[in-house]
C-alpha cells in the first residue's frame, strides 16, 4: 500500500506535535508525576514519528536535529523512571507484607536521583528554540517517499517478530520490540490527514496490541527486579504471583490474536502485511 501525504497538512501536524512537547514540558517541570511522565513520553513519541518522516535534508538541520536529540534523551530517562513507577505499583498489592519497604525503598531512591537528571534535561529542552517549518521546506514527493519507506520498515519488523512472539512466551526482547514497533507504526499512521476505515481499524488494533504487550512488559520488568533481590527466597511467593499474572496476560494476548485471525480477509496480520 502506498500512502498519499502532502506537505501542508503534514507541517500542521508537525507543528502541533512540537507545541505539544513544549506544553507538556512545562507540566512535567511543575510536577514529574506518573501522569505527566506518561504525557511527555507520548508527546515525544508523536514528535519522533513526524521527525522520522522528514526528508533527510530537513532532518539534518541543526535546530531540528538538536531539538529531537534532546527530547529523545528526556524520553529515555523518563522510560527508566516509568519502570520504577510500574514496579512500585505492581508491588503495592503486597504493602501489608514486612518485606514491602525493603523492596520499594531502593526504587524510591533511584527515582529521586533520576528525576534530578531528567529535570535538567527538560530544562535544557525548554530553553531550545522551537524548530519552525513551512511547506516549501518539505517537498511533497520526498515526504511521500520517506513516509512510505518508514511505514514499510516498521511493518516489516512487526511481520518478522509476530510469529516469534506468538509461539514463544519467553522471547521477552522480541515482545518488547514488537510493542515499540506497533506504537511507532500507529503514530505514523495517525499523521495521515485522511484515514479511511481500513487505516482507522489498523490504528485501533495496533493500540490494542501495544496495550496488551505493554501490560506483559510491565510484569516482565517487575519479575526481573524481584529476581535480582539478594535473597530471592524471601520474595518467592510474590515472584510466583507475578509470573502467574504474566502468564495469564500472555494467554489473553494469544486469544486476541486468534480472534483477529479468524477472518482471512480482514485479520490484523493481513492489514499489517498490506502496509509493507
Amino acid at each position: 500500500m502506498t500512502f498519499t501525504i502532502s506537505s501542508k497538512p503534514f507541517v500542521a501536524k508537525l507543528e502541533e506535535n512540537i507545541q505539544r512537547v513544549d506544553s507538556r514540558i512545562k507540566n512535567y517541570l511543575t510536577d514529574p508525576n506518573k501522569d505527566n511522565i506518561h504525557d511527555i513520553r507520548t508527546a515525544i513519541r508523536k514528535l519522533d514519528a513526524s521527525f522520522r518522516s522528514l526528508p533527510k535534508k530537513v532532518r539534518k538541520k541543526n535546530r531540528v536535529s538538536n531539538y529531537v536529540t534532546v527530547s529523545k534523551r528526556l524520553f529515555k530517562i523518563n522510560s527508566e523512571i516509568r519502570d520504577y513507577d510500574i514496579i512500585y505499583g505492581n508491588l503495592k498489592k503486597y504493602s501489608s507484607d514486612s518485606i514491602y519497604t525493603e523492596l520499594t525503598r531502593p526504587l524510591e531512591e533511584r527515582r529521586k536521583k533520576e528525576i534530578i537528571k531528567a529535570r535538567n534535561i527538560a530544562l535544557s529542552l525548554k530553553d531550545l528554540q522551537l524548530p519552525q517549518f513551512n511547506e516549501d521546506d518539505i517537498p511533497t514527493k520526498k515526504l511521500q517517499q520517506r513516509f512510505n519507506k518508514i511505514v514499510g520498515r516498521f511493518s516489516d519488523r512487526i511481520e518478522l517478530n509476530f510469529p516469534i512472539v506468538l509461539t514463544n512466551s519467553k522471547k521477552i526482547g522480541e515482545l518488547h520490540e514488537m510493542r515499540k514497533n506497533c506504537k511507532k507504526l500507529r503514530y505514523l499512521l495517525e499523521l495521515l490527514p485522511e484515514q479511511d476505515k481500513e487505516i482507522q481499524k489498523t490504528i485501533t488494533e495496533l493500540e490494542d496490541i501495544q496495550d496488551m504487550l505493554g501490560s506483559i512488559h510491565d510484569d516482565d520488568i517487575t519479575i526481573a527486579y524481584l529476581k535480582n533481590i539478594r535473597n530471592p527466597k524471601t520474595v518467592h511467593y510474590i515472584l510466583d504471583n507475578e509470573i502467574a499474572e504474566r502468564s495469564h496476560k500472555y494467554e489473553e494476548f494469544i486469544q486476541f490474536c486468534k480472534a483477529n485471525l479468524s477472518n482471512p480477509k480482514e485479520n490484523f496480520f493481513n492489514q499489517i502485511w498490506s502496509l509493507a
